[in-house]
């Protein structure tokens, strides 16, 4: 059985450097060394409950370093990774069980809960254990016979979800030879070498923030920083010790460490990165007073990885990351010329993508982006925008199609429409244009969002028209 790999580019890490810290997280601080040892033990303590080789293992649990080292695990025994953001309760992770044979879930529980989760019909529950010096819990299952003989192919590592044009769930499968070019990508574009940190307080199960963050690091002598929590809290105690930190977080984040730090009368030594090529150029300003750097940019696409990087500076355009190439496609609706990626990064998708969806084939071995973009001379200077609807909200891919629905199951909303505008310091945020019947409360309208959307899917601005004639 070969090593998986997440395995083996950490036994090649610790044959070279292993013992100096390279892990912090809330909970531990591990060097490399350390982190493998304690993968393997819970590799084989997985054996035991019954995981072993393409096993699809679901992790639903926050920014800590027992994720790593279950990643890690897995990848030694040959099993498949999905981790699944715990955000919004059991949900996605339910969602999950039903598109695909999930075999194994392990999760931290909500409070005191005992009993396993209630899985989609067919699934059966073999058993319930928890991790030793832990509070996850492992469930392992067998799947109904209707999706174990989807295709996962053989030398798939890792499963993500990823929402397509019109709100449609699809899962990226991707092999350790993806994994490694998006490795690569990352690191170049973000720079990484022995004396850098990379810190990130958003959930490692968004692939805008796993790629360049998780398999940056693991592609690279830096060391990383797990954090949760809003970034003026997570940032700034570790900022002031560390001389290169480069830290990868939402727009709204950084904004609001932007502003806390403006304030304090001072400057912050970080690097600032965000995973939003759409961002207007102009709203880099802010973050150069209170950083002391410019803001970079990361093109990136859910189907593929990391594409290119800018720093947010006139006259500066996007670099392509190592093993990519980007080029000009056909004019987009929203201006500009659509653009094209051939890399070695790219991923098969479950269900397949369609003609024309991003990450589907173009020409010339090159892949569709659904960007629109300025380009001069070759050159891509800047992203204007999409024409399929598709939006990053926090750092995630949403769909204005999706939101629109999910409000239109208001029992009194008779029309929604959903835009993209942006706040005066560039942060990305959705508007709900709606017509209802009766005197409907907005109160009643922005409850309804709360319960039917995810957190960063949930329109910040509404406004409600009159119907026409």
């Amino acid at each position: 059985m070969a090593d998986g790999h997440f395995h083996a580019r950490l036994v090649e890490a610790v044959d070279r450097s292993g013992t100096p810290r390279s892990v912090y997280s809330q909970d531990t601080t591990l060097s490399r060394r350390g982190l493998l040892t304690r993968a393997e033990r819970r590799a084989r303590e997985l054996v035991g409950m019954g995981v072993g080789p393409r096993d699809l293992v679901a992790l639903s649990m926050g920014n800590v370093a027992e994720f790593l080292i279950l990643l890690v695990a897995l990848s030694k025994l040959d099993a498949v990774a999905m981790p699944v953001d715990p955000a919004n309760g059991d949900g996605t992770l339910l969602r999950a069980t039903e598109r695909l044979p999930v075999r194994a879930v392990i999760r931290r529980p909500r409070g005191l809960e005992t009993a396993a989760l209630d899985y989609p019909a067919g699934y059966i529950v073999r058993s319930r254990k928890r991790l030793t010096s832990s509070l996850l819990t492992v469930d392992i299952l067998e799947p109904p016979e209707s999706l174990a003989a989807l295709p996962i192919g053989r030398d798939v590592e890792l499963v993500m979800e990823a929402r397509g044009i019109g709100g449609v769930l699809r899962d990226t499968l991707r092999t350790g030879a993806q994994l490694r070019e998006i490795g690569r990508a990352a690191r170049s574009t973000l720079a990484l070498d022995a004396g850098a940190k990379i810190l990130c307080a958003q959930p490692f199960t968004v692939p805008r923030f796993f790629d360049p963050v998780v398999l940056g690091w693991l592609e690279s002598e830096a060391q990383l920083v797990m954090a949760e929590g809003p970034a003026p809290g997570s940032v700034v105690p570790i900022a002031r010790t560390t001389e290169n930190l480069v830290v990868v977080e939402s727009v709204r984040q950084l904004i609001d460490l932007a502003r806390a730090v403006r304030a304090g009368g001072a400057t912050l030594p970080i690097v600032p990165v965000i995973p939003q090529a759409t961002v207007p150029i102009e709203n880099g300003r802010m973050f150069k007073q209170a950083f002391g750097t410019s803001l970079r940019q990361l093109l990136l696409l859910e189907e593929v990885g990391v594409l290119a990087a800018r720093v947010m500076e006139r006259g500066e355009h996007f670099v392509p990351a190592a093993g990519v190439e980007l080029c000009a496609g056909a004019a987009m609706a929203c201006g500009g010329d659509e653009v094209l990626v051939r890399t070695a990064q790219r991923s098969t998708t479950l269900p397949e993508l369609p003609a024309g969806h991003p990450g589907a084939p173009a020409q010339d071995d090159f892949v569709h982006t659904g960007y629109a973009a300025r380009f001069k001379q070759q050159q891509l200077l800047e992203i204007v925008g999409r024409d399929d609807g598709l939006v990053n909200l926090e750092g995630r891919r949403a769909c204005l199609d999706s939101i629109e629905e999910a409000m239109l199951q208001h029992r009194r909303l008779t029309w929604a429409r959903a835009t993209l505008e942006h706040t005066g310091d560039g942060d990305p945020q959705v508007l709900l244009e709606y017509a209802a019947t009766g005197e409907t409360e907005l109160d009643d309208i922005e409850e309804h969002a709360v319960g039917y959307l995810p957190p960063f899917m949930v329109p910040r601005r509404f406004e409600r028209v009159l119907p026409s004639d």
